[in-house]
Order: structure tokens, then sequence, then C-alpha cells
């Protein structure tokens, strides 16, 4: 099977959107919940200060999937900054279409968002993985990737919309 992998482009965006919805199905969050749009990528992932990169995976066309799509996976990653290590990239997301997994096609979407990073000095590569996926946790496992939950007892927190807005009416600048 052939692919390739690219930098993404605004037009791709209706598919990475696509795929965007498909792991949200997966993880239950109802489609109609993300804050997220073709417009709301475009404009933060291609306007004045891009705030992530993206790349895409792409079949040829008489490889495409069952619905008739080409593209069939990406990676979208945004560059931070830790005090400890200095420079590096978070990497959002990476998916493949189920169909397509098995072909080395999610080492190659983060084989090129490491380059990219490599390229650019960032140190560290970090991501999030949900504990409800071991496969993908033994995937990046097997890649050399460190659990900091069970290394280190790192945790992920969040913080929503209410209680940000919340935070935020606190402060005195």
């Amino acid at each position: 099977m052939g692919f390739v992998v690219r930098a993404c482009t605004p037009k791709d965006l209706k598919d990475v959107m696509r795929l965007v919805e498909e792991i949200a199905v997966i993880y239950n969050v109802p489609v109609n919940k993300l804050a997220t749009s073709v417009e709301v990528l475009e404009k933060h992932g291609f306007g004045e200060k891009p705030k992530f990169e993206c790349f895409v995976a792409e079949v040829p066309p008489e490889q495409k999937s069952k619905e008739g799509h080409t593209i069939i996976g990406y990676t979208l990653f945004t560059y931070t900054y830790n005090t400890w290590r200095g420079k590096n990239v978070y990497m959002d997301n990476l998916y493949v279409m189920p169909e397509f997994r098995g072909r080395r096609i999610g080492k190659t979407l983060s084989s090129v968002a490491a380059a990219a990073a490599w390229e650019k000095g960032y140190t560290q590569l970090r991501m999030h993985i949900s504990a409800d996926k071991p496969e993908l946790i033994e995937y990046q496992k097997r890649y050399g990737a460190e659990n900091l939950t069970e290394t280190e007892g790192w945790n992920l927190f969040r913080i929503y919309n209410p209680v940000l807005r919340g935070m935020a009416a606190q402060s005195k600048f």
C-alpha cells in the first residue's frame, strides 16, 4: 500500500475535521459539542501566527477508504515550553482510520512530527493517551515513549470554560 505524509493545507481541513469527528465518536464526545470547525482550524493553523502544525496521510485514489476518502490520517501538534527541558512539542492528535492501521502510517506521521520539531531545536515530544486505550499506550512504548504516569506519577489536569472564567475574574491585573 502506498501513502504519503505531507503538510496539511487549508484545502485538507474538511478531511481533518472529519477525522476529528471520528475521534470524538470513539471517545463518546457529541460532535455538536466540539468547539473546533474547519473555519477555526483554518484561522488557528494558517493565520498570521499559526497555533499548530498538522500533517496528513494520503493514499492514492485507487486505494481510497470504503467511504471514498484519500486523507486517511493526521497528526496535529503545538509547540510549548517546559521550564526544565526547554522547547518541546505537544502532539494533540495522532489518528489513522481503522481500516488503514497496521501499515506504519501512524509511525510515519509521528516521525514527521518529530522531524519538524527536531529541525526547530525542540528536544522532547509530549502527548496524552487515554487509560481506556491500553493498545495505544503500548504502541507508544514500543517506539520508546515513556509513560510519565507510571514512571514519575504525573497526572494531566484540565480547567474548562466556567472555572477558567471564574479564575480569570479573580485576577488583579
